[in-house]
């Protein structure tokens, strides 16, 4: 069978079609077709997510062969990576039918003609871009591997040209799952990790791609003209980064044109309404800001429940919501005071719609909110709420971010908020099925809820920024007695999770070993005394689950014998550390705590939080309270 000259390759999971649509779009608007085929590795992308990417471009889609790929991988393993990772071991087994193959990640923008890689690959058969950092093909692992050279320079794999002047390469994409196999324990980067030590094992002389070419990062302003493809390795992307797409507004145009071909879509597709929950005691000055956030959701099927607390400001807040003239918004009035957890359950009751969502009336949703969260879960029909991750600003800034896997939140569960509050999207069918709903005895009525969801379905986070979250919020929340209760709260909740999941009866200390919302122990007299008793608790805990098999074994110990080993008492050596650094360090020390002490009471509870420096264009989104 005579071989087709070149497949560009790609592969995604079904969270991040738009970053795969954004990519075609720039490929086909700077480039002649070069190619004969473009292949799309995928696990659990929709029909009809495939039938609107083929609008952009002909596609040819691989639904990847997951269970004959990694029969042989540890499933404790499995759960560290996404699937994705092993699709670029494919291009390989590609060679058999095409003279070229080009990988390349989706989180680029294509800027250029970029039908010049055909240049490479003439002479060995594989090129790559060399790591221009001190990156070495060590940093890939966790630990050495015997018989190869672990500090020669690192080569990317985020783009390859193959061609079939590769000797062997009929046997390299088994190769590749084999290494993952036998060397899973210590991988740490996954792909690209195999990737280079298959160029040692084979011996292959790589030839470099020019990685300012085709492989410019987003931070070299001076290079990005002369720049084919434009990489955003690393944390911030372009769907994540307002800096990036201010000096790359060719990805916000391409992602206008994707939502262009998603709205004709959605005309002749029955999409699932969204029910927006929201409630108000008092007026505040950001209300406006915050409908308008929905309302100037890309995601137009939804409806907004408003629930308007009694209070003398019940009118003047009804009047504002009536400014909108938009049918959507439906309004109720409470004839008392009945309180937030009360009035959300009305909301609720009263919605329509397949999901709810929950919005708070000083924050901001961001335009993809309902988008993303809705297409999350038509995909995964398991999972009962979706919440995501959120960008602090106002009085304080920072990125609250959000684990995505469920075993992971359940064990988080246990000891705090596994979600941001107005981030969530809730699956109706679920709450009305197991009669879940918010109780006003909890001072903390949204981690209550949580606790007993996670014991009916899987609940999971989208890892991406999708509200803004006002940081005036916090003093709301942990100001006066209110500190107080919500502390007691948070204990009752934790009680319940220990006595009704592990079956044990919990003292109050016990439980003030784990709560995750301050580190109370740190201001205590007798600490290693009490570090002590808490390893203690924590090996109870693990012993009960071990038994029971609440939560997933090898998380749960994971998240807590870590604690148990970082509490032991200090050695002398420490001590005398200690001792003598002391003097320099406290003062710096109390600085800082005092600094970030309100990440303790954020939202309730405390959640990891990761501090960075906001955009000015973020900062300035509003003013403080």
């Amino acid at each position: 069978m005579k071989k087709k000259k070149v497949a560009l390759v790609f592969g995604i999971t079904g969270n991040y079609v738009f970053a795969l649509a954004n990519t075609l779009i720039g490929l086909v608007r700077h480039n002649n077709k070069f190619w004969d085929d473009i292949i799309v590795y995928y696990d659990n992308m929709q029909i009809d997510d495939q039938n609107k990417l083929n609008k952009i471009t002909s596609i040819k889609f691989q639904k990847f062969d997951e269970i004959k790929a990694i029969a042989n991988i540890s499933p404790i393993f499995l759960k560290k990576y996404s699937v994705a990772t092993f699709y670029r071991f494919e291009c390989f087994n590609l060679l058999k039918e095409y003279q070229y193959v080009i990988w390349n990640d989706v989180d680029i923008l294509i800027q250029g003609d970029i039908s010049e890689l055909l240049e490479y690959g003439n002479k060995s058969g594989f090129a790559a871009t060399l790591s221009t950092a001190n990156a070495f093909v060590e940093t890939n692992f966790n630990g050495l591997i015997p018989k190869y050279d672990m500090l020669r320079t690192c080569y990317n794999a985020g783009i390859l040209v193959l061609s079939d002047k590769l000797e062997n390469y009929e046997e390299m994409t088994k190769w590749c799952f084999n290494a993952t196999t036998k060397y899973a324990e210590k991988l740490r980067w996954m792909d690209q990790g195999i990737i280079n030590l298959l160029l040692q094992e084979y011996k292959i002389d790589v030839e470099n791609i020019d990685i300012v070419k085709y492989c410019c990062h987003p931070t070299l302003i001076k290079e990005k003209e002369c720049a084919k493809i434009i990489h955003a390795y690393g944390d911030r992307k372009f769907w994540n980064d307002i800096e990036y797409q201010e000096i790359y507004p060719e990805w916000l145009e391409n992602d206008s044109n994707w939502e262009e071909i998603c709205q004709k879509e959605a005309k002749n597709t029955k999409l699932p309404l969204v029910s927006c929950i929201m409630t108000a005691y008092k007026k505040n000055q950001f209300l406006k800001e915050s409908i308008n956030s929905i309302l100037d959701q890309t995601y137009k099927n939804f409806e907004i429940i408003f629930v308007i607390e009694y209070s003398e400001d019940q009118s003047e807040i009804e009047s504002q919501l009536l400014n909108f003239k938009d049918e959507r918004i439906k309004i109720i009035k409470n004839a008392s005071k009945l309180g937030l957890a009360k009035s959300l359950n009305i909301a609720m009751e009263n919605a329509k719609g397949k999901y709810l969502a929950r919005m708070d009336d000083d924050d901001i949703s961001l335009p993809k909110r309902f988008k993303k969260q809705v297409e999350f879960l038509e995909s995964h029909k398991e999972v009962g709420i979706c919440g995501t991750a959120a960008q602090v600003f106002g009085k304080n800034t920072g990125i609250i971010e959000a684990e995505t896997n469920p075993e992971k939140l359940k064990i988080i569960t246990l000891t705090r908020t596994p979600f941001i509050h107005p981030t969530v999207m809730m699956r109706k069918e679920f709450m009305d099925k197991y009669n879940l709903k918010y109780d006003h005895n909890y001072f903390t009525e949204d981690y209550e809820l949580w606790s007993r969801c996670i014991n009916y379905f899987p609940i999971s986070n989208l890892d991406e920024i999708l509200l803004m979250y006002r940081s005036s919020n916090i003093s709301l929340t942990s100001s006066g007695n209110n500190e107080e209760k919500i502390h007691a709260s948070h204990i009752k909740v934790m009680n319940n999770q220990v006595r009704n999941y592990l079956n044990y009866e919990p003292t109050r200390d016990e439980l003030e070993y784990i709560q995750g919302r301050k580190d109370i122990i740190k201001y205590c007299h007798n600490k290693e005394e009490l570090l002590a008793e808490k390893s203690r608790f924590i090996e109870k805990l693990i012993k009960l689950n071990n038994e029971i098999k609440f939560y997933n074994i090898s998380y749960f110990n994971e998240a807590f014998s870590n604690n148990i080993i970082n509490n032991k008492k200090s050695s002398f050596l420490k001590k005398i550390i200690k001792f003598f650094l002391r003097p320099f360090y406290s003062r710096l020390r109390a600085r800082i705590d005092a600094d970030l002490e309100y990440r303790d009471y954020i939202l309730n509870e405390k959640i990891d939080f990761n501090y960075k420096t906001l955009d000015d264009k973020i900062k300035n989104i509003s003013s403080e309270k």
